[in-house]
C-alpha cells in the first residue's frame, strides 16, 4: 500500500473512533438520563464540558505537534480516547462517568489539530480532498457507532455502547505509532512557544483567517446544538422510538460521509468560497424546514438533507491552513480551534435550555438563522488567488 495512503487510513481511523464515540454520548442520552436523572440542561452541559476540554487542548496539541511532529500527539489522542471510553463503559455512577468524559475530551482535543496539519503535509497538492476523506471517515464512525451503541443499549445496557469500542482504540493506538511519520506536520523553525507567540498572533490577524474563524465558530455552535439533541428531539417532538431516533441519527452522518468527500473535492476544483456559500445556504433551509416535517417516512429525507452542512468543514479547514503562515501552522490552527470550539460548544447548552422551556422548534429556527450568518461571512471573505 502507498505510504501516503497508510497515513490517511491511520489518521482517518482515529477520527472514525473519536467522532463516533463522541457522538455516541448524546445518542445514548435518553438511557443515561434515565439512570442518572439528568435534565436536558444538565445533559447539554455535560456534553459542553466534553467539548470544552477538547477545545482547550487544541492549542497545546498544535504547539507540541509543531515541535515534535504529529505522530506522538496523534498516538496520545488515541491513548486518552482509550482510557476515557474504558471509564464510560464501566462507570458505576456520575463521578466515574464524568472522569471518562474528561479523559475522552483530552483525546479528541489533542488529536483534532495535528490530524489536519499531518494530512496537509502528506498531501500538499490535494489537502482539501485528503482532509475531506478523513472527515468523512469521522462521519462513517458517527453513522455506525451510535447505531451499534443504541442497539446494545436496548439489548444489554448503555454501558456496552461504549465497551465495544475499547479494543478498537487499542488497535488504533498501535496503528498510529507504526505508520505515521514521526516528523509529519513538524514546523521547520520553532523556538519556545512564548517566543513564537507574538509572530503567531500576528499571522492570525488577517481578514482571511478571521472570517474563516467566524464561519467555523458559528457552524460549530450550530453543529453542536443540532447533534447534541437531534435524537432527543426526534423522540420527544416527533414521537419516534429511541431506536428509530438513533437510526436517523446515523442517517444524518451517513449523508455527511458523502457531503464531506464531495464538498472537499468541489472546493478544490471550483473554489472554496463559492462552494462554502452554497452549502451553507442549503444548510439553513434544511434546519428551518425540520420542525414542519413529521412521520418517519418524511423525516428520513429531512434528516439526510441536514447533513449537507457537514460538507463545509473540509473546505474551511483547507482554506484556513492555506491562509496561515508556513511556520507554526499547527500552533496557529490549534489556537483558532481552541477559540471556536470553546465558544461553539455552548450550542448544546443553549439548545438544552430552550428544550427545557418548550422551545425545541424555535431552537432549530435559531440554528437556521445562525447558518445564514455564516453564509454572509463566506460572501465577504477574500477570494483565494486562482480559486474562484
Amino acid at each position: 500500500m502507498d505510504e501516503r495512503l497508510t497515513v490517511l487510513v491511520a489518521v482517518g481511523f482515529g477520527w472514525f473512533l473519536l467522532l463516533g464515540v463522541r457522538l455516541t454520548v448524546p445518542a445514548l442520552f435518553p438511557s443515561i438520563r434515565a439512570e442518572f436523572a439528568f435534565s436536558n440542561t444538565i445533559a447539554g452541559s455535560v456534553y459542553t464540558i466534553l467539548l470544552s476540554i477538547a477545545a482547550l487542548l487544541q492549542l497545546p496539541g498544535g504547539v507540541v505537534a509543531d515541535r515534535v511532529g504529529g505522530r506522538s500527539v496523534l498516538t496520545l489522542g488515541f491513548g486518552a480516547g482509550l482510557a476515557g471510553t474504558t471509564l464510560l463503559a464501566v462507570a458505576p455512577g456520575v463521578p466515574v462517568f464524568l472522569l471518562g468524559i474528561l479523559l475522552f475530551g483530552v483525546g479528541t482535543g489533542v488529536y483534532g489539530t495535528p490530524r489536519v496539519t499531518v494530512l496537509s503535509a502528506v498531501y500538499p497538492d490535494r489537502d482539501g480532498t485528503a482532509i475531506g476523506i478523513c472527515s468523512a471517515a469521522g462521519n462513517v464512525g458517527t453513522t455506525i457507532l451510535p447505531v451499534v451503541a443504541g442497539v446494545l443499549a436496548a439489548v444489554v445496557g448503555w454501558q456496552y455502547g461504549f465497551a465495544f469500542a475499547v479494543p478498537l482504540f487499542a488497535l488504533g493506538t498501535l496503528l498510529a505509532w507504526r505508520v505515521v511519520p514521526a516528523d509529519a506536520g513538524k514546523a521547520d523553525d520553532t523556538g519556545s512557544f512564548l517566543e513564537d507567540l507574538p509572530g503567531l498572533v500576528a499571522g492570525l490577524w488577517n481578514r482571511e483567517v478571521m472570517l474563516a474563524t467566524a464561519i467555523m465558530l458559528v457552524m460549530f455552535f450550530v453543529y453542536q446544538g443540532l447533534t447534541a439533541f437531534l435524537t432527543t428531539y426526534l423522540v420527544t417532538a416527533k414521537g419516534l422510538s429511541t431506536q428509530l431516533a438513533a437510526t436517523l441519527f446515523g442517517v444524518f452522518f451517513a449523508g455527511g460521509v458523502v457531503a464531506q468527500i464531495v464538498g472537499g473535492n468541489l472546493g478544490d476544483r471550483f473554489g472554496k468560497r463559492r462552494t462554502m456559500t452554497l452549502l451553507l445556504l442549503a444548510s439553513a433551509a434544511t434546519l428551518f424546514a425540520l420542525p414542519f416535517v413529521s412521520g418517519f417516512a418524511t423525516l428520513v429525507p429531512a434528516v439526510l438533507a441536514l447533513s449537507v452542512q457537514l460538507g463545509n468543514w473540509p473546505i474551511v479547514f483547507s482554506y484556513t491552513v492555506a491562509a496561515l503562515p508556513d511556520d507554526g501552522q499547527a500552533s496557529g490552527l490549534g489556537l483558532l480551534r481552541t477559540f471556536y470550539l470553546l465558544v461553539g460548544s455552548l450550542g448544546s447548552t443553549a439548545v438544552g435550555v430552550m428544550a427545557d422551556v418548550n422551545l425545541f422548534d424555535e431552537a432549530f429556527f435559531a440554528l437556521a438563522g445562525l447558518t445564514l450568518l455564516a453564509a454572509l461571512f463566506c460572501l465577504v471573505s477574500p477570494v483565494p488567488v486562482g480559486k474562484d
